[in-house]
């Protein structure tokens, strides 16, 4: 196997992993549902909890890992500088995005019992809720411009077709236009810019 085929699946499986955890039944209703009903389901939920935020990190992981592998797969020069500058943004948004996952992991659980139990939420949850919230929304920024710049570095050659790299690039500025407008994004639409890079890698051997 290639190391561009290599680079291709971990962008695939990635996704792949991220869209099985967001894709959870039991938890589906939590992802648009307001505060109480969010932790009403989760204390319901507890192992869906569990291992959709596993499938998360897991699939954040493989992700992180392809992407810093795409500088290999775009001429050397000023492409390559752009693609490593890309996967390094896009390693620090990943960063965040884990640190949000393991508050997830390690506090909403308990914050969703204690609500079921006595109806409320401690003043400090509040808190850790805002932090979390605006580690969430860099990740969205800082992912999407890291793939933007990748996506253009790609446009210079290699195996990813560049009205492909233009596309993701393209898409990659739009969305963060919109998360600037609506202040909010499903995380998943940087796993599907991912995902196009790694089909358009495997597609391409």
């Amino acid at each position: 196997m290639s190391g561009s085929q290599v680079t291709g699946w971990l962008l695939v499986l990635g996704a792949v992993a991220f869209g099985t955890g967001a894709g959870n039944p039991r938890l589906l209703r939590a992802w648009t549902a307001q505060e109480e009903v969010f932790l009403t389901i989760v204390a319901r939920h507890p192992r869906a909890w569990l291992v959709t935020n596993l499938l998360f990190i897991v699939g954040t992981v493989l992700t992180v890992t392809g992407v810093a592998l795409l500088p290999d797969v775009v001429p050397a020069g000023w492409p390559r500088q752009l693609a490593i500058a890309g996967a390094t943004a896009f390693a620090l948004a990943g960063s965040l995005w884990l640190v949000s996952l393991v508050y997830r992991l390690a506090v909403q659980p308990t914050v969703a019992r204690g609500f079921a139990q006595t109806g409320a939420t401690d003043p400090w949850v509040a808190t850790l809720d805002r932090l979390s919230g605006g580690l969430f929304q860099a990740f969205i920024a800082i992912a999407f411009a890291g793939l933007a710049a990748i996506g253009v570095a790609t446009t210079a050659g290699g195996p990813i077709p560049a009205l492909m790299g233009w596309g993701a690039a393209a898409v990659s500025v739009l969305f963060i236009g919109i998360l600037v407008a609506v202040g909010d994004l499903p995380p998943f639409a940087v796993y599907l810019v991912s995902l196009a890079l790694g089909i358009a890698l495997l597609s391409n051997q």
